[in-house]
Parts: C-alpha cells; structure tokens; sequence
C-alpha cells in the first residue's frame, strides 16, 4: 500500500491525512469516457491512472475532482484487488476530510473486506467510531490494528487508544498509551502535545485534602459508578443511553443514568454518560452489558 493514513479523532488538532505524492499519469479528465478499443489491460491501467491523477488533485485542493477520480476508478470493476483496496483507501481518507464520516466508513468497510488487516483502515474507521462516540468499536479496531502492525506504524493505534482513555477519564491509562506510542516514534507531535497537556490538567485538578476532609468509610451500601460513553454534545450522550437501553434492557433494569459534562485541555467539553450499581455487581454488570457491544467501564473516584 503506497498510503498509510491515519486519522484519529480530530479535537486534538486537524486530522492527519496521508497522501502519496504520485505523478499524473495522465492528462485526461475523469469525465473522459474510456476509449472502447482498449484491450482489457489497458483498461485496467487507464483506470488505475486515475488513482494517481486523485492524488494530484488532493494536492492541488481539488477535492471534487479526486473524487470523481477515485470513484470511476472503484466502479469500473477493472481494478486488480490491490488497487481496488488502494482507491477505496484514498476514497475514504478524502471523504472524511470533507466531512462525510458516514460515507468514510462505508469504504473502509469496503476496503477490510478485501483486506481485512490493513492497519490503516482499521486506524482510520476507529478514528471515526470514536468521534461517534462508539467506543468499544473503535478500541475493537485499534487493538486489531496493534496485533497485526509492524512496530513502526503501533505509533497511531497507542495515540488512539490512548484519546479512548482520555475521553472516557481514565487519565493513567491514557497517559500509559501516549508513552507507547512516543516509545515507538519519539518525534510524534500528536502524543508530545496530548502528554503535555494531560500533566497540566492533572496538576490543576488534583485534590488538595487534608486528613480531616477525608470522609470516612462507608460502612453501609457500597455503590460503584460505570461510563457507557463519552459524546461531544449532551443529545447524543441522550441518545446512547438510550441505544444501551434498548440492546441491554435486561442488565440495566433499574439503573437511573446521568450525563456528566467535562471539559478537557485542547480537547474540549464531552459529555460521560455514567450508571450507579451496587459495587458488588459493577464487574459482571460491565461483561453483560459488553457482551451486548456496549462500551463500559468502571469509574475510579
């Protein structure tokens, strides 16, 4: 693969979009029908031609252009399969970029149905479920990515579990993951800029308790808060309890939810969808409710 993108999830700073600098290797526009004496080969190397003119226009700012490049490319069903994975590749990083996540996903599906252990796509679509707020499918994809990725390209699955982690505040565990990821490319900004700002913000927030504020121990009814999610606004933190409610009726019978609204450094305000539960049922609570492809965690006070 001459591309290897990634885009995490963008409030950390604009997305990272990889494109390979190929030359034009051809002149003609992508409205230009195919000349029908072409022998199949020559089809085939028409079209893939096409894939190198989108880059160019990515380049050049001409987004409309890449794309109808990339799709008459993907639609003439001449393609060989490794360039089939490539257009659909450039396809989806170009249509995120333009702000049509949804669309994004469906080429990466495309992309790892072909082939299912490209760590870019699988970096790039969990990109996306994450600021969908889907959690558990992003971490999902991530840790695919990690168990087939060469060392050298681990760098963006650890910095994108580590914004999972992040988002959901488990701030040690996400901090533990951007040190992998500069464990593995020292210089990479991204995960600098996020350990950065990640030691500012526990500086300024951590308790300052003396031993008499201390509340004592609780001795009678022990309760344990879990987070289903994270979102960017408080209707959609709505909407996924009310998602967890209709696939997970039966576990969360009883449970009263409440949105938690956060405001992070350099990442701005999401809002924590969090149930109470008795603390001795909290862990199998969070294995029936992920069993059902819900995200959950426990939260540590």
């Amino acid at each position: 693969m001459k591309k290897t993108g990634f885009v995490p999830v963008p409030a950390w700073g604009a997305a990272m979009l990889w494109a390979a600098c190929a030359p034009i290797a051809a002149a003609w526009s992508a409205s230009t029908p195919v000349p029908a004496a072409l022998q199949s080969s020559s089809r085939a190397d028409w079209y893939r031609s096409l894939i190198a003119k989108g880059h160019a226009s990515e380049r050049l700012g001409q987004k409309q252009d890449a794309l109808a490049d990339y799709t008459l490319a993907i639609e003439s069903h001449v393609l060989t399969r490794s360039d089939q994975v490539q257009a659909l590749l450039d396809r989806g990083l170009l249509l995120d970029g333009m702000g049509r996540p949804s669309d994004a996903l469906a080429d990466y599906n495309a992309t790892l149905l072909l082939s299912p252990n490209l760590v870019a796509a699988l970096n790039n679509r969990a990109g996306i479920y994450a600021r969908l707020g889907r959690l558990a499918e992003a971490r999902r994809d991530y840790l695919s990515a990690l168990g087939v990725a060469s060392n050298s390209e681990r760098h963006f699955s650890y910095f994108g579990m580590g914004q999972i982690a992040e988002i959901q505040g488990s701030f040690t565990e996400a901090a533990d993951f951007y040190s992998r990821s500069l464990a593995v490319d020292p210089h990479f900004r991204l995960a600098e800029e996020r350990m950065d700002a990640l030691g500012a913000y526990l500086q300024r927030t951590a308790p300052q308790m003396t031993f008499s504020e201390q509340a004592p121990p609780d001795q009678g009814r022990r309760e344990a808060e879990l987070q289903l999610g994270a979102w960017r606004s408080e209707q959609n933190a709505a909407r996924g309890w009310d998602h967890a409610r209709t696939v997970a009726s039966d576990v969360l019978e009883g449970a009263a939810p409440r949105i938690v609204v956060v405001d992070l450094p350099g990442a701005g305000r999401f809002y924590r969808l969090r149930v109470t539960v008795a603390q001795t049922g909290s862990r199998g609570l969070c294995g029936a409710l992920a069993a059902k492809g819900l995200d959950c965690f426990a939260v540590h006070k």
